[in-house]
């Protein structure tokens, strides 16, 4: 989304947001159980989901790993917050 709109705007005269990156709290022992979970394929997809939501902080924004990134876009009048894993944010995200 953000390469379409500040790539193929030529009205918009704005540089793209640098976003804030901090770490998801959270110890390797604990990110190995949780990949664990979810590449059981005796888990559903409900039970995986509710459990992303609740206990392992969320999936990456773009290919749906275990999010271990948060990163933070402050624009005019809101912020945008998104998740990442390692691997994702190593190609670049911005």
């Amino acid at each position: 989304m953000r390469e379409s709109f500040y790539g193929n705007n030529p009205r918009s005269n704005k540089d793209r947001p640098t976003p804030t990156v901090r770490p998801v709290n959270r110890s390797d022992e604990l990110l190995k159980v949780l990949q664990d979970i979810i590449s059981n394929p005796r888990k559903s997809q409900n039970v995986k989901k509710r459990f992303m939501a609740g206990k392992a902080g969320g999936y990456c924004s773009v290919c749906g790993d275990i999010a271990t990134q948060i990163a933070s876009y402050n624009m005019v009048g809101a912020t945008l917050v998104e998740k990442y894993c390692d691997t994702c944010l190593a190609r670049g995200i911005n």
